[in-house]
């Protein structure tokens, strides 16, 4: 009997034993996230600090980070998306760049892990979500951006009783009194000898005369090729350009003018305002020149664009369609663009961040930093610049029409067709 007892009771001791281990849970799985950007200034250790953060609610992943110059970067992307040995997430820009991976299907559609609580799209604006979003789904997470404001001198505004424009056609007015206060002042350089410059204000001016959705279809070339940009609104913001122009707006050469001398002009208060990107605030403040204010272009009498819609470049993370780690990949991407960790991009990196709320508690940056993220924070809607967003022979065309616009060598109407001539081109290939 007492043998029987003894047998018994070492059944059921195994039994709990094995019931005991079997409740131990696992330990989890080491993952590592490979993560690839490029080398800006403090990214290095933001990302380092950031992946040690982490770890607090995710132990066994490590991210393994990697940073590459910009021109590399590009042809290396592609290569390694398509090999084995490719990154998790990696850094792109918003715009026809990153539709190209996701029609390739090298992106990950990542809407549900970024709908998940505590994921990206619980946290950034729609203004935001929108730069990776294509037919209605997610496939990055936008991390920063550049925007573009006029800047101007309060001083001078307070000086001569400006007020700041709420139209375009108010603008060329204040051009105008400018150039009454003293003739030989540039209200605005422009700089356009890199062609860039002024396919900004195309950007917008597009914006501003037909809206977002207005010019959507032409952009990714899916409007039907016998309507593909004709609306008459392309020549109206071209002529908007022509317009500013003839109110004396910019310089008499301004397509053999360099950036650089247009930014300095304002710099050293030669000029009164100046229509630049969110970059020129450190350039400023490195002048001594801190007592700059900004507003947004202004709209267009008649257009159909909206004032709570705004220049935005977007640069952001995807994530490889073929990364082992999609859940966790996202985790780490939303947990970069959580509310403290926003904070610390802005310090560190002096990017304006997708997730602004903390700004105000930042340190070390200027007080236009600050202002300028609260202000992008609120946009309705982001507008992508045109040589990002458009088929690159397109974006080409374009530009090439602006510096003829400029130059006169084309009418508005003529630089719409050229633009026309190169997107039924690139549609065809299609």
């Amino acid at each position: 009997m007492q043998l029987r007892l003894n047998g018994e009771m070492r059944l059921v001791a195994g039994a709990i034993l094995g019931a005991a281990l079997l409740a131990v849970p696992a330990r989890a799985e080491d993952i590592v996230i490979k993560m690839w950007t490029l080398d800006n200034n403090g990214y290095k250790e933001f990302i380092a600090e950031a992946a040690e953060s982490f770890k607090a609610t995710h132990p066994n992943v490590t991210i393994e980070h990697q940073i590459f110059p910009g021109d590399p970067y590009k042809t290396a992307l592609k290569v390694a998306l398509v090999g084995s040995d490719g990154p998790d997430v990696f850094f792109n820009w918003s715009g026809d760049r990153a539709k190209q991976l996701i029609k390739d299907k090298l992106a990950l559609d990542i809407t549900d892990f970024g709908n998940a609580p505590g994921g990206f799209a619980k946290v950034l604006p729609e203004g935001w979500l929108d730069a990776f979003r294509y037919d209605g789904r997610l496939y990055g997470v936008a991390m920063d951006a550049v925007s573009k404001y006029v800047f101007y001198d309060k001083a001078y505004f307070a000086e001569h009783k400006l007020e700041i424009p709420k139209t375009l056609g108010e603008l060329g007015a204040l051009c105008k009194a400018v150039r009454g206060i003293n003739p030989d002042t540039i209200p605005m350089p422009l700089g356009n000898k890199t062609r860039w410059k002024a396919i900004h204000w195309m950007t917008m001016l597009n914006e501003r005369a037909m809206g977002v959705e207005g010019t959507a279809a032409d952009y990714d070339l899916s409007r039907p090729a016998d309507q593909l940009y004709t609306d008459p609104g392309y020549a109206k913001a071209f002529q908007a350009l022509v317009d500013l122009q003839d109110a004396g707006c910019f310089e008499d050469a301004p397509n053999a003018t360099e950036y650089a001398i247009a930014d300095s002009m304002f710099a050293t208060k030669a000029s009164p305002m100046e229509y630049c990107g969110t970059w020129c605030t450190s350039g400023l403040d490195a002048a001594g020149f801190t007592d700059y204010g900004f507003f947004r272009l202004p709209v267009m009498e008649g257009g159909k664009g909206s004032a709570d819609a705004n220049f935005l470049v977007p640069e952001g993370y995807q994530v490889s369609a073929k990364t082992a780690h999609p859940k966790e990949a996202v985790e780490w991407l939303s947990f970069l663009v959580s509310d403290e960790q926003g904070l610390k991009f802005a310090e560190k990196v002096q990017f304006l961040p997708s997730n602004a709320k903390l700004i105000d508690k930042a340190e070390g940056v200027p007080q236009s930093f600050k202002d300028i993220a609260r202000d992008v924070g609120t946009l309705k809607q982001g507008v992508n610049v045109l040589d990002a967003l458009l088929e690159s022979t397109v974006a080409d065309a374009y530009m090439n029409a602006t510096v003829e616009v400029l130059n006169r060598t084309l009418t508005p109407e003529a630089a719409v067709g050229k633009v026309r001539e190169a997107a039924l081109a690139a549609q065809a290939k299609q």
